[in-house]
C-alpha cells in the first residue's frame, strides 16, 4: 500500500501546469499541455485496449490508440522546438532544467503507456518482440 501511495506520488500530473511550467512563455506552455493531454488521452484509451481479451476486442480499441499516438509524436516535436528556442532565449539555468524535467516526465509517461498497450498487442497476437 505504500508503494501505490509513493508511485502515485511521483507520477505526472497530465494536463496541469506546476511552477516549472508557469515561468515558461504562454505559447510553449500550451503546447507542454497539449502533450499533456494527449498524453492522458492515451492512458485512458490504454486501459481500454490493456482490457481487451481477445483480437476483436483489441480491434475495437487500438484505432483510437493509433491516432491519439501519431497526434502525441507531433505535439512532442513541436514542444521540443520550443524548448530548444525557450532554452536559447531564457537566462536563468535553473528554469530550464525544470522546464527539461517537466517535458521530459510528461513524455516518459506517454511512452509507458504505449509501450503497455504494443505488450498488450504481442500478448493477443502471441508474437515475439
Amino acid at each position: 500500500m505504500t508503494e501505490d501511495k509513493q508511485t502515485d506520488e511521483n507520477a505526472v500530473k497530465f494536463g496541469k501546469a506546476d511552477d516549472a511550467i508557469k515561468k515558461v512563455p504562454q505559447e510553449t506552455q500550451q503546447k507542454y499541455l497539449s502533450v499533456s493531454s494527449k498524453g492522458e488521452s492515451l492512458k485512458i484509451v490504454g486501459v481500454e485496449v490493456l482490457n481487451s481479451i481477445t483480437k476483436d476486442d483489441l480491434k475495437s480499441q487500438l484505432p483510437k490508440a493509433i491516432v491519439i499516438k501519431k497526434n502525441l509524436k507531433k505535439d512532442v516535436e513541436i514542444l521540443y522546438a520550443s524548448f530548444k528556442e525557450f532554452k536559447k532565449t531564457h537566462k536563468n539555468p535553473e528554469e530550464i532544467k525544470e522546464f527539461q524535467i517537466a517535458c521530459n516526465k510528461v513524455i516518459q509517461t506517454a511512452q509507458k503507456s504505449h509501450k503497455e498497450i504494443k505488450e498488450k498487442i504481442y500478448t493477443i497476437y502471441e508474437k515475439n518482440k
